[in-house]
């Protein structure tokens, strides 16, 4: 008897394993017929064989009653044959849903677009099939109640949509922990430690506060800073330790200057805060700054207000060399950089 999934190209192996009964006639009629749906409705080869090991029921599952219907309801909704393929491939299980619909109109009137929900989706399998009633619409209601914005509430949709499936129990652990953290709920901050908190286990939460405090900080100096830029807490020991050296030894900047700026902790060492350090510190050996500019207001100009104000000194005074060393160092080649 063939194998029906010999269409997908799969090996003989592959296919045994995917499909496990292959003694009855009509199960292996049904079988092809799925396969030759799914292929007729845009879908490669090689998606459908993905597909069919991830859910081999499929393979056997009424073409009138399920799959034609739920696929026409996606296209009804504006989804493209490439953006269905995209959708179900992220969430396969969404074809067993009778209330596809109701389900993708919210997601899509918070995400905004088709191509978000997908995106979205792909990060989270279960987003597409937790219950709306009992789990996902308590917990956004409860960050609204925070006083969290809409566009917070996308921005953490799509970068971490597992947080909205979790348990409402969970949500509200990690809402108070933020708040006994001195983060107020209601300051513009709170989105980004809440995210924080979320992402991290607590020991490697409390490893970070460990290797702030290794460079003389208090306990209160390292909660003010995560209070002020808690997106601190996300970079590892080895990346923290090196901007912290380089900031102390080399740029020469004390403890309590950090502190008040922990902003300066969130730049790239090796393609922010040494290159442009070196090219400040060039140009103030060879008299070329009109007056002294502190660390923090170089640090956070744009690439292109640097380049303006500070880069076009190297050019114009022919220090071509350490124009070049900047270049490399950022770009990561040499690169003809247009300057005014």
């Amino acid at each position: 008897m063939v194998n029906p999934l010999q269409s997908c190209e799969l090996s003989s192996e592959k296919a045994a394993k995917t499909a496990k009964c292959r003694t009855c006639h009509a199960k292996s009629s049904s079988s092809s017929l799925s396969i030759e749906f799914f292929k007729q409705s845009g879908w490669s080869d090689a998606q459908v064989m993905k597909l069919m090991q991830r859910e081999p029921r499929f393979l056997h599952a009424n073409i009138e009653t399920i799959l034609k219907p739920r696929l026409r309801s996606l296209q009804d909704m504006g989804f493209s044959d490439t953006e269905i393929v995209q959708l179900v491939s992220s969430c396969p299980r969404m074809l067993d849903l009778r209330d596809i619909q109701p389900r993708i109109n919210f997601w899509r009137s918070i995400l905004g677009s088709n191509e978000r929900l997908i995106k979205t989706s792909r990060k989270n399998m279960f987003l597409l099939t937790s219950s709306l009633a009992q789990k996902i619409e308590p917990n956004i209601s409860h960050l609204r109640e925070c006083g969290i914005s809409e566009q917070c509430i996308t921005r953490l949709l799509v970068a971490l949509p597992s947080f909205f499936c979790r348990t409402n129990k969970c949500i509200n652990e990690s809402i108070k922990r933020v708040e006994e953290l001195g983060v107020s709920r209601y300051c513009k901050m709170f989105p980004r430690a809440l995210f924080t908190v979320m992402t991290l286990s607590r020991a490697r939460f409390d490893a970070t506060f460990a290797t702030l405090m290794s460079f003389g900080w208090s306990q209160p100096d390292s909660l003010a800073a995560f209070r002020r830029q808690p997106a601190i807490w996300n970079y590892s020991k080895k990346n923290l330790s090196d901007k912290m050296s380089f900031l102390m030894k080399e740029a020469g900047c004390e403890p309590t200057y950090i502190i008040g700026h922990p902003v300066l902790l969130t730049y790239s060492l090796e393609k922010r805060l040494r290159p442009r350090y070196e090219v400040m510190n060039f140009l103030d050996q060879n008299k070329l700054l009109d007056k002294g500019r502190n660390l923090l207001s170089v640090m956070v100009l744009s690439e292109e207000k640097f380049r303006n104000k500070f880069l076009f000194l190297l050019r114009k005074e022919k220090f071509i060399a350490q124009y070049d060393s900047y270049v490399v160092a950022v770009h990561g080649k040499h690169l003809v950089v247009e300057v005014n």
